[in-house]
């Protein structure tokens, strides 16, 4: 965790797994722990996960379910990622104090200060890199940037202070463009 004010030490990458997994996403998934630095998988849940996300935590990388609170026990994985800043409380009821959850605020800095209050193991804004220097330089709660599309920026994120950078589902096409993403990103973030 970064201290105030400060760049985040080691920015690490942040997955989100498209949704239909394609048929290979167990070897693709293989491909992208072996090619980066690879922290979290959001993944929506679904019958055929319950073995990537062994797969994944074997290897170090948590694994949160998107949007699935009352799934995450009966899969095992680490906790949910919330796209509703207001469900958190009632996550966490669930969950207990060990899962891990976080909470996409968007743009919303108000909606971002209230979830940091509250608990939240990270907050994730959309890719704005004025509101990610505003969050680095006053809050301690580990910060997620949505960056989607946006990979060429990824260094200026973490320059700003961003702890995590979610790359899309859209890397997931062939093993190919996973490498490419995941250097690309990795190249930039040093």
């Amino acid at each position: 965790m970064a201290d105030a004010g400060a760049p985040a030490s080691r920015c690490r990458l942040y997955l989100e797994a498209s949704d239909p997994l394609p048929a290979n996403f167990a070897a693709l998934l293989d491909v992208a722990l072996a090619t980066g630095d690879i922290a979290c998988l959001r993944i929506s849940a679904s019958p055929e996960i319950a073995s990537i996300i062994a797969t994944a935590q074997a290897k170090g990388c948590a694994v949160l379910l998107d949007d699935a609170t009352n799934e995450v026990t009966g899969f095992g994985a680490d906790g949910v990622h919330l796209w509703k800043p207001e469900d958190y409380e009632q996550a966490r009821e669930m969950l207990g104090p060990s899962a891990s959850i976080g909470v996409f605020c968007g743009n919303s800095r108000h909606a971002a200060m209230e979830a940091g209050e509250a608990g939240a193991d990270y907050v994730s804004l959309a890719p704005d890199l004025e509101l990610v220097k505003w969050w680095a330089e006053i809050m301690v709660v580990p910060l997620v940037v949505e960056l989607a599309q946006d990979l060429d920026q990824a260094g200026d994120f973490v320059a700003a202070g961003a702890d995590f950078l979610c790359l899309d589902d859209d890397i997931w096409q062939s093993e190919e463009s996973l490498k490419v993403a995941i250097n690309r990103v990795m190249a930039l973030i040093g």
